[in-house]
């Protein structure tokens, strides 16, 4: 017997950070939760980061802390 996992509980919302809009998007997936941010521009859909974690807040962190790791050496 296969379980079929559907992914649910999806947000989206777009931040500035270091001058440039950061979308990011989560869903639950089981019991995890997954996370990415891109830059949010025509043309420019380049995923930053992508994490995982057991609650919404924990995978969205773990993003931030990346998309502001990796932003940051560019400012």
């Amino acid at each position: 017997m296969s379980t079929n996992l559907v992914a649910e509980d999806h947000a989206r919302r777009v931040e500035q950070v270091a001058g440039n809009p950061i979308a990011i998007s989560s869903h639950r997936l089981g019991n995890t939760y997954y996370a990415k941010a891109e830059i949010d521009q025509p043309g420019a859909k380049a995923r930053i980061a992508q994490a995982e974690g057991e609650s919404r807040a924990e995978a969205e962190g773990k993003v931030m802390a990346e998309v502001q790791r990796v932003l940051g050496k560019k400012s």
